[in-house]
């Protein structure tokens, strides 16, 4: 129960304080890059 609230209250700060929005443009961003890669690498193997 101590582990819920604890994950809860620890998710309200990060989206109140704007955190979490800058998480996920950073992950974005690193999965874009990823994916220009795997397809520069698939233009090499045509």
């Amino acid at each position: 129960m101590l582990k819920k609230v604890f994950c809860t209250s620890l998710v309200l700060l990060l989206c109140s304080c704007g955190t979490t929005k800058g998480v996920l443009d950073g992950a974005g961003s690193v999965l874009e890059g990823l994916a220009s890669d795997v397809r520069s690498v698939g233009d090499y193997l045509n």
